[in-house]
């Protein structure tokens, strides 16, 4: 099955769209809560994290991603008989805090632990595809992997500022101070770890604008090119 990674900016729809899109792909959802949770399996100790292959068959999301993690780990950080340089004290909040929360420094040296573990997490997570993975620079990171298709959500900021400020019953000056300052934490993420603006046309395979279509109508089309995408690449294969 594919992976999508889906991007957006606040008041996009872009996050109920990536929820719906998995469901009707039939294919795990990841987003900004589900990480969280595999950071908090993942910052206890790695033993205790081993146990869970001693569980039944039926394991949860975050368990499953958590073993997944492991094991690409345990070269580095099992025989080294340490904790892994990219996974240590503070890798929840990296994987789960809000992009403006994330670290902006100017110099890209600075953050090089924060985007190497960024990459890592992203890529291993994807690696076993019948996934959607939602924001956390996934369609950057996979930008260059031809079995990931790459959606991005765009809407005009005055519509998204009005559709938020409506969907939380705020006013439109509240709406307006948080999609801004959202913008500029996704933007400033991007341009830090990528030098590409959030919603580049080089990162992504297809972008829709939700302004102009109905979510129903991103959703379809978004599940058809994921199906075209998959069968276009497993034929590639066999040649």
């Amino acid at each position: 099955m594919p992976v999508v990674t889906l991007e957006g900016y606040l008041g996009s729809g872009y996050q109920n769209i990536g929820k719906k899109v998995s469901e009707k792909l039939e294919i795990d959802f990841v987003d900004r809560v589900i990480l969280s949770e595999v950071a908090r399996e993942l910052d206890t100790h790695l033993g205790e994290i081993l146990d869970l292959e001693k569980k039944p068959q039926e394991k949860s999301l975050v368990e499953k991603l958590s073993e997944r993690l492991l094991k690409a780990l345990e070269k580095s950080a099992l025989a080294g008989g340490g904790a892994d340089p990219f996974f240590g004290q503070g890798v929840e909040n990296l994987l789960s805090q809000p992009y403006k929360d994330f670290p902006h420094t100017e110099e890209l040296s600075e953050n090089l632990d924060f985007t190497k573990a960024i990459r890592k997490v992203i890529k291993e997570i994807a690696s076993e595809g019948s996934v959607l993975i939602l924001g956390r620079g996934a369609s950057g990171v996979l930008r260059n992997d031809p079995n990931a298709l790459k959606v991005g959500i765009y809407c005009d900021e005055e519509v998204r500022i009005k559709k938020y400020a409506e969907k939380y019953n705020i006013s439109e000056e509240e709406s307006r101070q948080k999609v801004v300052e959202y913008d500029e934490g996704k933007k400033n993420y991007y341009l830090n770890v990528f030098q590409k603006q959030p919603l580049d046309p080089s990162i992504f395979n297809i972008i829709f604008n939700s302004e102009l279509l109905s979510e129903d109508e991103i959703i379809d089309d978004i599940c058809e090119n994921a199906k075209k995408y998959l069968m276009k690449r497993s034929d590639a294969k066999k040649k």
